[in-house]
């Protein structure tokens, strides 16, 4: 005789997999072990946690950037912009572009600046102390 399976809310498991959240913080979340929660995955729905955790992140991802679509467009006022960012930067690999070539020109520019300063005190003839 086998204990009773634990019940799995599986919309809290796929939401908070959605959020990128690890399998070890869903299970505990829901009151289990993670490998009783991987196994549970593999009976109900045929698949591994990876392949299910990655399906449930990407429609997380896919949530997230229809957010920031619609609210870049003025389709919706939802979501906060710093955070849909952030999110942005951080899930779906998004970046600004810095030229590099031009910070490159202003190093390069700051450290001939700094050569010819050098050079300059180099130049310049000590000034005699005058010991009394």
């Amino acid at each position: 005789m086998s204990r009773p399976q634990i019940p799995i809310n599986w919309d809290i498991v796929d939401e908070m997999l959605a959020a990128g959240s690890p399998g070890t913080e869903v299970a505990s979340a829901i009151g289990m072990h993670e490998d009783t929660l991987y196994l549970r995955i593999k009976d109900n729905f045929s698949m591994t946690f990876t392949a299910y955790k990655a399906q449930k992140q990407a429609s997380g991802e896919a949530l997230l950037r229809l957010t920031q679509y619609k609210k870049a467009i003025g389709l919706s006022k939802k979501g906060d912009n710093t955070l849909l960012i952030w999110l942005g930067k951080q899930r779906l690999n998004q970046k600004e572009n810095v030229d590099h070539s031009i910070v490159g020109e202003a190093v390069t520019k700051h450290y001939e600046e700094m050569l010819a300063q050098l050079k300059s005190l180099q130049e310049q003839k000590p000034t005699s102390v005058e010991v009394e």
